[in-house]
């Protein structure tokens, strides 16, 4: 029975990273109907869910196992590596909500307990959803000292470059926000399915070119943002939030926030495998 709830969890993890949501789901429901209440499998399967919901842009969904999790895992050296993870997830439950004070706390826990482990990688991964945060909150200056606090070789340019791009706009220089749109927009690092930022990031594109008068162009990055809103699943009024986005506004706004970014990208969250 425990080694058919490993098969399970291992399952989800992969159908995660194909940005399989539904399938990891239920994948990870499954081992956490076999795994034994309590045991560290049980515990890493909430972990799982926690992260997966918010990466499939139902964090409503996410948080009662995401709070299950940090309540039942506390004082467990064995669940040290899924831990963080949580605590990000709990970021973005609150970015996602607009709760942006709350949303910070969490995102520098996560942080901090990144860096304790020495993985920073995703010590950068959530210093730029913070810099995101920092974004909304028209804290510029503060958003840049969040992306400059860490430099991992392994996390992929675009996503520094979406962040660095809403910076450049809130800062009034539109050419670099929309040249760095851009490289974010097709970087090579990003996966058909790594969805992340793509939908925000052409919503600032679109911004910074109709600042500079190009409103025809302006205009199609609205509609490629939209299409990148459904193909992630928003809600109706995220969109209705970006086709206002169309006849002016601040992309800072907005608090939409992308599936897979529980863990920016959504592979993250699942390379510490099943307990």
């Amino acid at each position: 029975m425990p080694q058919d709830a490993r098969t399970l969890g291992n399952l989800s993890v992969q159908l995660a990273a194909q940005g399989r949501w539904r399938e990891a789901l239920e994948a990870a429901h499954a081992c956490l109907d076999l795994a034994e209440p309590g045991s560290v499998l049980y515990l890493w399967a909430i972990h799982m869910l926690a992260c997966t919901y918010v990466d499939a842009g139902m964090p409503h969904r996410a948080r009662p196992y995401a709070l299950a999790y940090l309540s039942q895992a506390a004082g467990n050296p064995q669940l040290g590596p899924y831990t963080p993870y949580v605590v990000r997830a709990m970021g973005h439950i609150a970015y996602r909500e607009r709760r942006f004070a709350a949303a910070m706390v969490w995102l520098l826990r996560a942080e901090r307990l990144f860096v304790a482990r020495g993985d920073r990688e995703q010590a950068e991964r959530t210093a730029i959803t913070l810099a995101w945060v920092l974004i909304r909150l028209r804290q510029p200056e503060a958003a840049l000292q969040a992306l400059s606090r860490h430099r991992s070789e392994s996390t992929p340019e675009h996503l520094r470059q979406g962040a660095l791009s809403a910076i450049a706009y809130l800062q009034g220089r539109y050419e670099e926000a929309i040249a760095l749109g851009r490289q974010a927009l097709d970087g090579q690092s990003r996966f058909a399915h790594d969805l992340v930022d793509a939908a925000e990031v052409s919503l600032v594109i679109a911004h910074a070119l109709r600042a500079i008068g190009a409103m025809d162009e302006a205009s199609a990055y609205v509609e490629r943002a939209a299409h990148l809103a459904a193909l992630q699943g928003w809600e109706t009024v995220v969109l209705l939030l970006l086709n206002h986005g169309a006849g002016g506004g601040d992309p800072s706004d907005s608090a939409a926030d992308a599936r897979g970014s529980a863990n920016l990208r959504h592979r993250g969250c699942f390379c510490t495998g099943v307990a």
